[in-house]
């Protein structure tokens, strides 16, 4: 009899547990036991920031009669040695979403599941397996030509050679008597530099009279229309070629570097160094210490109200869960760029991995 009464009560139980109707489990990947047929991985996504920092190399070379713009046209503080010298220009900064491997999750669909991923994933929820996508900026760098020499060509209106007149006394015999006959004769000499200086100073206050000669209409000629456009264009090109003798000149070239960073989310604010910076060699890499460092710091602008309910959430993933889709809400991040003098950046986000984990029920899901 007891043997009977057994058979019945597992009898029973069997058919308790075959008409038991499945249900839709999903798991954090790790909690997984198995992945059938039917089943599918997704992930949240995170945001990673993409930031372009461009840099700008200024060089000056000092004019040949850089050391006379005082003496002559009254130029103060010119260059006399060359300098060259690294400034950052911008930063400018965008962010995309990636999928996060920290976050997978296994779903296990029932018959019943019908859940539109298509829809959840068009608008970023999630991020389904097959449409995984890891990729980085790579960091770039545009040559930096160097001005290893500049000639000036240029550095007089006048020849650099000069002729004198000299004159010497020879002694001659004329009637019996010696006489003293004087002899001119054409020496060739070589302009000192400081005189080179001041005919170039000339020259310039000359072409400046030109100028306001023309202007004011008391040139020795008219110049009208295009014809006087290209006079004062030319008289204007020859002053500033002029005033390089002694300001000298200056080269600039600039350098675009890319970085990307993706942060972690560990509390509401997170600092890192992105790259170096130096005068002498620019955008340097975060580990070398011969720059000074620049920093992002990323703070959360707002937090969610009542997020002890997003903690329970948080919770309730380590179970299997009947239809419904974990995903991440967004929160406003503060992105600043910065070294210990200046800010580079401050600007706002959208964040993912700062934002709670919450589920979305099947109904909501499908009127999504």
């Amino acid at each position: 009899m007891n043997k009977f009464m057994i058979s019945i009560i597992a009898v029973a139980l069997l058919a308790t547990a075959c008409s038991k109707k499945p249900i839709t489990t999903i798991n954090p990947m790790g909690q997984a036991v198995e992945l059938s047929p039917r089943g599918l991985v997704y992930a949240v996504p995170k945001t990673s920031i993409k930031i372009k920092v461009e840099a700008q190399y200024t060089e000056v070379i000092p004019g040949p009669y850089a050391r006379f713009a005082q003496k002559y046209l009254g130029i103060q503080n010119v260059a006399t040695t060359r300098t060259g010298s690294w400034s950052i220009l911008g930063v400018m900064a965008e962010t995309y979403h990636q999928a996060d491997p920290s976050s997978l999750f296994v779903v296990e669909p029932a018959d019943d599941f019908a859940v539109d991923f298509l829809k959840i994933t068009q608008e970023g929820l999630i991020i389904p397996a097959a449409n995984f996508n890891f990729s980085s900026t790579p960091k770039f760098a545009k040559a930096l030509p160097r001005k290893d020499e500049v000639n000036y060509v240029d550095l007089s209106p006048s020849p650099y050679i000069a002729t004198e007149q000299t004159t010497h006394y020879s002694r001659v015999v004329q009637d019996s008597t010696f006489v003293r006959v004087p002899v001119h004769r054409s020496v060739v000499v070589e302009r000192s530099f400081e005189d080179k200086a001041r005919e170039a100073a000339d020259f310039i206050f000359s072409l400046r009279k030109r100028r306001m000669e023309l202007l004011a209409g008391d040139a020795d000629f008219v110049a009208e229309g295009k014809a006087a456009e290209a006079v004062l264009k030319e008289i204007s090109r020859l002053e500033e070629e002029y005033l390089t003798l002694f300001t000298g000149k200056v080269f600039s070239t600039t350098a675009t570097h890319w970085f990307d960073y993706s942060p972690q989310a560990n509390g509401t604010e997170t600092s890192t160094i992105l790259f170096r910076f130096s005068d002498s060699r620019g955008v340097l890499p975060s580990s070398d210490l011969s720059g000074s460092p620049v920093l992002i710091t990323l703070n959360v602008v707002d937090q969610w109200e009542g997020t002890s309910v997003f903690d329970q959430l948080n919770i309730e993933k380590k179970g299997p869960r009947m239809d419904v889709v974990y995903y991440r809400m967004p929160v406003a991040v503060r992105a600043k760029i910065h070294d210990s003098k200046s800010e580079f950046l401050n600007q706002t986000f959208t964040f993912y991995q700062f934002g709670p984990m919450l589920r979305m029920p099947r109904q909501l899901i499908n009127n999504f």
